[in-house]
């Protein structure tokens, strides 16, 4: 092996890199755009607000209600 030739043990020299690269973004340039609303932070803001409801409902425990009962005009509890 020459001294003056580099060694890439494994084998990405930088050709193949450069051609990685370029193929890479052709690959972006392709690649569709994101909508309005996820320009617009709608739906970041939304998945926040998800989390955070998961959050809560993993903390938060419901207690148990007694059921109504229901008062007629003359007062009378039925």
């Amino acid at each position: 092996m020459d001294t003056n030739e580099a060694y890439y043990p494994d084998g990405l020299t930088s050709e193949v890199i450069d051609a990685l690269l370029s193929e890479a973004a052709v690959a972006w340039s392709m690649a569709p755009r994101p909508t309005s609303r996820l320009l617009d932070d709608t739906a970041e803001l939304r998945r926040e607000r998800r989390a955070a409801r998961r959050g809560i409902g993993a903390v938060v425990r419901v207690l148990p209600t007694r059921p109504r009962s229901s008062v007629s005009p003359a007062g009378e509890v039925a």
